[in-house]
């Protein structure tokens, strides 16, 4: 699995495309975390499965972002909302950044 995605990542590379790694069900991994999500980045287990994700993955360590999967709740939570909201942003920042570069008007008139 992981010889696939260093594959797809040397393609998405030649084409300039931002990435993102979505560490999921962190609270599953941790007890720290499971017990309290606003652990999720004192978490010593957390943080060195992010370092192992971007060594193997090949991406930097902030392109690796910690989130709790929404499955068996019934009500949102505002901790699980914090980190998906945070991925998000992530996602448009990166997309923002790639789109800006993909397209400058400034480029066009010169």
């Amino acid at each position: 699995m992981i010889e696939k995605f260093v594959v797809f990542r040397k393609k998405t590379n030649q084409l300039d495309v931002p990435q993102l790694v979505l560490l999921t069900k962190v609270d599953e991994a941790c007890p720290l975390v499971a017990e309290d999500l606003k652990n999720v980045y004192q978490s010593h287990y957390i943080n060195r499965m992010v370092q192992e994700v971007s060594a193997q993955l090949g991406v930097s360590l902030s392109a690796v972002i910690p989130v709790k999967n929404y499955y068996q709740e019934l009500e949102l939570d505002p901790q699980t909302d914090i980190l998906l909201l945070n991925a998000v942003v992530q996602m448009l920042r990166a997309a923002g950044g790639f789109f800006d570069d993909f397209y400058n008007p400034e480029e066009k008139s010169e």
